[in-house]
Protein backbone atom coordinates (compact mmCIF):
# COMPACT_ATOMS: atom_id res chain seq x y z
CA UNK A 1 0.00 0.00 0.00
CA UNK A 2 1.64 3.26 -1.32
CA UNK A 3 1.75 6.35 1.42
CA UNK A 4 -1.58 8.11 -0.41
CA UNK A 5 -3.53 5.47 0.20
CA UNK A 6 -2.75 4.45 4.18
CA UNK A 7 -3.30 8.15 4.73
CA UNK A 8 -6.49 8.46 2.91
CA UNK A 9 -7.59 5.38 4.66
CA UNK A 10 -6.04 6.57 7.97
CA UNK A 11 -8.52 10.25 7.10
CA UNK A 12 -11.49 7.95 6.46
CA UNK A 13 -11.29 5.97 9.90
CA UNK A 14 -10.93 9.40 11.65
CA UNK A 15 -13.23 11.06 10.68
CA UNK A 16 -15.65 7.66 11.03
CA UNK A 17 -14.32 7.32 14.46
CA UNK A 18 -15.08 11.28 15.19
CA UNK A 19 -18.67 11.13 13.94
CA UNK A 20 -19.59 8.17 15.84
CA UNK A 21 -18.15 10.32 18.71
CA UNK A 22 -20.63 13.17 17.91
CA UNK A 23 -23.60 10.68 17.92
CA UNK A 24 -22.46 9.24 21.20
CA UNK A 25 -21.92 12.21 23.02
CA UNK A 26 -25.12 13.76 22.45
CA UNK A 27 -27.07 10.06 23.53
CA UNK A 28 -24.90 9.51 26.07
CA UNK A 29 -22.98 12.67 27.79
CA UNK A 30 -19.20 13.16 28.01
CA UNK A 31 -18.59 11.30 31.28
CA UNK A 32 -20.85 8.57 30.15
CA UNK A 33 -19.32 6.50 27.21
CA UNK A 34 -16.79 4.60 26.70
CA UNK A 35 -14.07 3.36 24.03
CA UNK A 36 -16.88 0.01 23.42
CA UNK A 37 -19.59 2.62 23.13
CA UNK A 38 -18.07 4.18 20.28
CA UNK A 39 -16.46 0.99 18.31
CA UNK A 40 -20.13 -0.45 18.29
CA UNK A 41 -21.29 2.72 17.08
CA UNK A 42 -18.68 3.03 14.36
CA UNK A 43 -18.86 -0.26 13.57
CA UNK A 44 -15.18 -0.65 14.71
CA UNK A 45 -13.28 -3.02 17.13
CA UNK A 46 -11.96 -1.38 19.94
CA UNK A 47 -8.46 -1.99 19.16
CA UNK A 48 -8.89 0.02 16.25
CA UNK A 49 -10.42 2.96 18.02
CA UNK A 50 -7.20 3.00 20.56
CA UNK A 51 -4.88 2.41 16.87
CA UNK A 52 -6.40 6.02 15.46
CA UNK A 53 -6.69 7.74 18.63
CA UNK A 54 -4.68 7.07 21.53
CA UNK A 55 -7.52 7.88 23.67
CA UNK A 56 -10.83 9.06 25.02
CA UNK A 57 -9.51 12.75 25.56
CA UNK A 58 -7.44 12.47 22.27
CA UNK A 59 -10.77 11.58 20.63
CA UNK A 60 -13.21 14.00 22.07
CA UNK A 61 -10.77 16.75 21.74
CA UNK A 62 -10.32 16.01 17.61
CA UNK A 63 -14.25 15.84 17.77
CA UNK A 64 -14.42 19.50 19.44
CA UNK A 65 -12.05 20.51 16.88
CA UNK A 66 -13.78 19.37 14.05
CA UNK A 67 -16.93 20.65 15.04
CA UNK A 68 -15.19 24.06 15.34
CA UNK A 69 -13.61 23.55 11.60
CA UNK A 70 -17.35 22.68 10.38
CA UNK A 71 -19.33 25.95 12.35
CA UNK A 72 -16.71 27.98 10.81
CA UNK A 73 -17.06 26.68 7.04
CA UNK A 74 -20.97 27.00 7.80
CA UNK A 75 -21.14 30.44 8.69
CA UNK A 76 -18.65 31.28 6.21
CA UNK A 77 -20.60 30.35 3.21
CA UNK A 78 -23.70 31.41 4.47
CA UNK A 79 -22.20 35.08 4.80
CA UNK A 80 -20.49 35.14 1.74
CA UNK A 81 -23.50 35.02 -0.14
CA UNK A 82 -24.31 39.00 0.38
CA UNK A 83 -22.06 41.76 0.24
CA UNK A 84 -24.23 44.13 2.74
CA UNK A 85 -23.15 44.41 5.94
CA UNK A 86 -26.55 44.56 7.51
CA UNK A 87 -27.75 41.89 5.91
CA UNK A 88 -24.42 39.29 6.49
CA UNK A 89 -24.88 40.32 10.73
CA UNK A 90 -28.47 39.01 10.48
CA UNK A 91 -27.21 35.82 8.56
CA UNK A 92 -24.31 35.74 11.03
CA UNK A 93 -27.13 35.70 14.43
CA UNK A 94 -29.74 33.89 12.54
CA UNK A 95 -27.50 30.83 11.75
CA UNK A 96 -26.05 30.49 15.15
CA UNK A 97 -29.72 30.30 16.17
CA UNK A 98 -30.80 28.28 14.55
CA UNK A 99 -28.26 26.34 14.45
CA UNK A 100 -29.55 25.22 17.99
CA UNK A 101 -32.86 23.80 16.14
CA UNK A 102 -31.66 22.09 12.97
CA UNK A 103 -28.84 20.56 14.94
CA UNK A 104 -29.86 20.52 18.81
CA UNK A 105 -27.33 17.28 19.40
CA UNK A 106 -25.10 19.95 18.40
CA UNK A 107 -25.60 22.09 21.68
CA UNK A 108 -25.70 19.56 23.64
CA UNK A 109 -22.45 18.24 22.81
CA UNK A 110 -20.93 21.76 23.09
CA UNK A 111 -22.20 22.13 26.35
CA UNK A 112 -20.79 18.83 27.91
CA UNK A 113 -17.29 19.98 26.19
CA UNK A 114 -17.56 23.33 28.58
CA UNK A 115 -17.83 21.31 31.77
CA UNK A 116 -14.16 20.14 30.91
CA UNK A 117 -12.89 23.95 30.84
CA UNK A 118 -11.21 23.37 34.79
CA UNK A 119 -10.46 20.10 34.01
CA UNK A 120 -8.91 19.85 30.54
CA UNK A 121 -6.18 22.27 29.23
CA UNK A 122 -6.59 21.07 25.46
CA UNK A 123 -10.31 21.16 26.10
CA UNK A 124 -10.23 24.66 27.22
CA UNK A 125 -7.78 25.98 24.04
CA UNK A 126 -10.19 24.20 21.74
CA UNK A 127 -13.41 26.30 23.75
CA UNK A 128 -11.19 29.48 23.38
CA UNK A 129 -10.73 29.39 20.16
CA UNK A 130 -13.98 28.42 18.98
CA UNK A 131 -15.53 32.17 20.85
CA UNK A 132 -12.32 33.84 19.85
CA UNK A 133 -13.77 32.30 16.18
CA UNK A 134 -17.15 33.89 16.64
CA UNK A 135 -16.08 37.01 17.88
CA UNK A 136 -13.66 37.34 15.09
CA UNK A 137 -15.84 36.49 12.20
CA UNK A 138 -18.46 39.05 13.81
CA UNK A 139 -15.96 41.60 14.44
CA UNK A 140 -15.04 41.27 10.57
CA UNK A 141 -18.94 42.25 9.80
CA UNK A 142 -19.03 45.10 11.71
CA UNK A 143 -15.73 46.15 10.60
CA UNK A 144 -17.53 45.93 7.78
CA UNK A 145 -20.28 47.53 8.22
CA UNK A 146 -18.34 51.03 9.25
CA UNK A 147 -16.11 51.00 6.61
CA UNK A 148 -18.74 51.28 3.88
CA UNK A 149 -21.06 53.52 5.94
CA UNK A 150 -23.66 51.37 7.07
CA UNK A 151 -22.86 51.14 10.57
CA UNK A 152 -21.93 53.57 13.36
CA UNK A 153 -18.59 53.95 14.04
CA UNK A 154 -18.79 52.17 16.88
CA UNK A 155 -16.35 50.11 19.62
CA UNK A 156 -16.07 47.14 17.68
CA UNK A 157 -14.48 45.00 20.31
CA UNK A 158 -17.55 45.60 22.97
CA UNK A 159 -19.93 45.57 20.32
CA UNK A 160 -18.88 42.24 18.88
CA UNK A 161 -18.70 40.82 22.64
CA UNK A 162 -22.03 41.84 23.67
CA UNK A 163 -23.41 40.14 20.23
CA UNK A 164 -22.08 37.06 21.05
CA UNK A 165 -23.26 37.20 24.93
CA UNK A 166 -26.48 38.20 23.89
CA UNK A 167 -26.82 35.06 21.06
CA UNK A 168 -25.28 32.32 23.60
CA UNK A 169 -27.12 33.86 26.88
CA UNK A 170 -30.70 32.97 24.54
CA UNK A 171 -29.12 29.62 23.06
CA UNK A 172 -28.20 28.35 26.50
CA UNK A 173 -31.42 29.04 28.48
CA UNK A 174 -33.62 27.68 25.45
CA UNK A 175 -30.86 24.12 25.41
CA UNK A 176 -31.81 24.31 29.18
CA UNK A 177 -35.53 24.86 29.17
CA UNK A 178 -36.94 25.00 25.66
CA UNK A 179 -40.55 25.64 26.93
CA UNK A 180 -39.26 29.23 28.70
CA UNK A 181 -39.62 31.62 25.60
CA UNK A 182 -41.23 32.03 22.60
CA UNK A 183 -37.39 31.03 20.81
CA UNK A 184 -38.59 32.60 16.97
CA UNK A 185 -39.87 35.40 18.74
CA UNK A 186 -37.08 35.97 20.93
CA UNK A 187 -34.45 35.12 18.17
CA UNK A 188 -35.95 37.32 15.67
CA UNK A 189 -36.33 40.70 18.19
CA UNK A 190 -32.49 40.27 19.47
CA UNK A 191 -31.95 40.67 15.85
CA UNK A 192 -33.47 43.66 15.20
CA UNK A 193 -32.03 44.90 18.86
CA UNK A 194 -28.42 44.07 17.35
CA UNK A 195 -29.18 45.83 14.40
CA UNK A 196 -29.87 48.48 16.02
CA UNK A 197 -27.09 48.92 18.23
CA UNK A 198 -24.93 49.24 15.11
CA UNK A 199 -27.42 50.93 12.04
CA UNK A 200 -26.87 54.40 11.16
CA UNK A 201 -30.20 56.53 12.52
Amino acid sequence: MNDKSKSDIINLRRSQLTKAAYQVVSRMGYYNFTIKDLAKEAGLSTGLVHYYFKDKQDLLFNLLKEMNKNLKVYLNESISKSDDPAEQLEIFVRQAFDLVVNLKDYSYVLFDFWTQNNRNEKIKKANIKLFQSYRDECSKILHYGIGNGAFRDIDVKYYTTVIISLIQGMIIQYVIDDEAFDYNDYSSRIIEQIKNYVMKK
